[in-house]
């Protein structure tokens, strides 16, 4: 539903911070934008390089053309239904902040579900096997995002992933020269392969772990999809074939092959997958039967699938 309109001032004579943020908003709000205030200010302080904060200090600042200039520019791809994270160039996930592009996935609370449970069992692991590194693999990396968080939380980790698109793998790699204090000097080491994971990543395994936020939206659904999503996010990274599953079949067919033994998978799942992929488990033997864990809105975001012991 979109936000209740506020009603513009007049035109001014002339355009401060605080007028120029109360027009934006009320322009947004007529445009169906829910976010409509934290748009405009995220956008304004972008364009002028201040803080929010500095905008409410500086609320009565006269702005010129040049300083507009840019500005609206913004304004007017964001009503076009362009991402504002595109817009920023940046979007902060797990506290970090990650680069980001047309090119990737912005990264969404739902996946940090799928951080936290990994968290949780690769801890489990790491305390029954104090002398040794935990091996890590991650298909799809996007901005690099899953596998930095789990190197701000944890050390001695061994990450490597896969992304197929080069693009996504350069900004990956961005973000993780952004980061460098968390490989190094927590004992962590980070790798962004360009290519098909579940092709590249079985010669560099055992791993302990594999991760994944896999595609799983049914194809069919992508044009039903918010325009901002379905219009600008990439593709490649959304479509999970007819019914979502494509890759999780693969995961589930090709993974146990490059797992250490009793190895683990954690994925992300579409809110109404689980029991879609509980009847696919029953079909791979080697796994035993998943656990799902719900996000914060209280829906089934992140499968678990552990192998069977010998």
């Amino acid at each position: 539903m979109p936000a209740d309109p506020v009603t513009p001032p007049p035109t001014p004579d002339l355009w401060t911070i605080e007028t120029l943020l109360g027009w934006t908003q009320h322009f947004f709000s007529e445009k169906g934008l829910t976010t409509a205030r934290l748009d405009a200010e995220l956008l304004l302080a972008h364009a002028l390089r201040l803080s929010r904060l500095e905008l409410y200090l500086q609320k009565d600042r006269p702005l010129d053309e040049a300083e507009r200039a840019p500005f609206r520019q913004l304004v007017r791809q964001r009503a076009s239904g362009w991402p504002t994270a595109y817009l920023l160039g940046e979007q902060e996930f797990w506290s970090l902040p990650l680069e980001v592009s047309p090119a990737v996935l912005i990264p969404r609370p739902d996946t940090e579900t799928l951080v936290e449970q990994a968290v949780v069992r690769i801890r489990k692991w790491q305390a029954a096997h104090p002398q040794s590194r935990c091996r890590i693999a991650e298909l799809g990396t996007g901005s690099g995002a899953i596998p930095l968080a789990l190197a701000s939380e944890l050390q001695n980790l061994d990450l490597i992933s896969a992304e197929v698109s080069p693009d996504a793998q350069a900004l990956a790699e961005r973000n993780r020269a952004r980061h460098a204090d968390l490989a190094a000097p927590r004992n962590n080491t980070l790798t962004f392969l360009c290519g098909d994971a579940l092709t590249q990543l079985p010669a560099q395994g055992p791993f302990h772990f594999w991760v994944a936020n896999p595609p799983y939206i049914p194809r069919d659904t992508i044009p039903t999809l918010q325009p901002e999503v379905a219009l600008h996010e990439p593709t490649l990274a959304l479509d999970g074939g007819a019914d979502g599953l494509d890759l999780y079949r693969r995961l589930l067919s090709e993974t146990p092959a490059c797992l250490a033994p009793e190895g683990e998978m954690l994925l992300e799942i579409g809110s109404d997958q689980q029991p879609a992929l509980t009847e696919l488990a029953a079909t791979h033997p080697k796994w035993q039967s998943p656990a799902f864990y719900q996000d914060l809105a209280g829906h089934p975001r992140v499968a678990h699938f552990l192998l069977k012991g010998p």
